[in-house]
């Protein structure tokens, strides 16, 4: 019984170091890195501040533009020059469109949506009395042109629609 005694404490320390060894590891294990953000869906909202020029028409005839965007975030607003393309065709365009104004909006990816306001007065302007409101909308803008189309009110000629404008910087 008494070489019993030791073989049955060597199996205890055998089995009680192997149990213990489990719990125990021979070295740290280092941290899960943290997850990385999945990048954002739909594309970057477009610059568009800054200084623009184009043309456009609609059913009173053809005009020129000029604006100066600033942009904070999605929310563009900046000046709009309106002009006739030719001021001496006799058309609505040609007393209508002296006009300058401001432009308000908003941007989402290469979506914009914009109002333009030229008030009445002016100085030398043709038709102080009138007002021109033109809401449009780009669905496909760039950071270098915007195509849009529009609708409106002049509170002299009533409202319109299927106007059109290509601005480029």
């Amino acid at each position: 019984m008494r070489r019993a005694r030791p073989a049955v404490a060597a199996i205890v320390i055998a089995a009680w170091t192997v149990a213990c060894s489990g719990s125990m590891p021979s070295t740290p294990s280092a941290p899960n890195p943290p997850a990385t953000p999945a990048p954002p869906t739909g594309g970057a909202t477009i610059d568009v501040a800054g200084t623009w020029n184009g043309t456009g028409a609609d059913p009173q005839g053809p005009e020129k533009m000029s604006w100066v965007l600033t942009q904070s975030g999605d929310a563009v607003s900046g000046t709009a020059d309106l002009a006739p393309m030719n001021a001496a065709d006799g058309s609505c365009a040609s007393c209508h469109k002296f006009k300058a104004g401001t432009v308000s909006g908003t941007v989402s990816g290469s979506t914009i949506a914009m109002r333009l306001v030229f008030p009445a007065g002016g100085d030398g302007v043709p038709t102080p009395i009138c007002t021109i409101t033109f809401n449009a909308a780009a669905s496909a803008a760039t950071r270098d042109r915007i195509d849009a189309s529009y609708g409106g009110d002049d509170t002299c000629e009533g409202p319109f629609t299927g106007g059109t404008f290509t601005m480029t910087r």
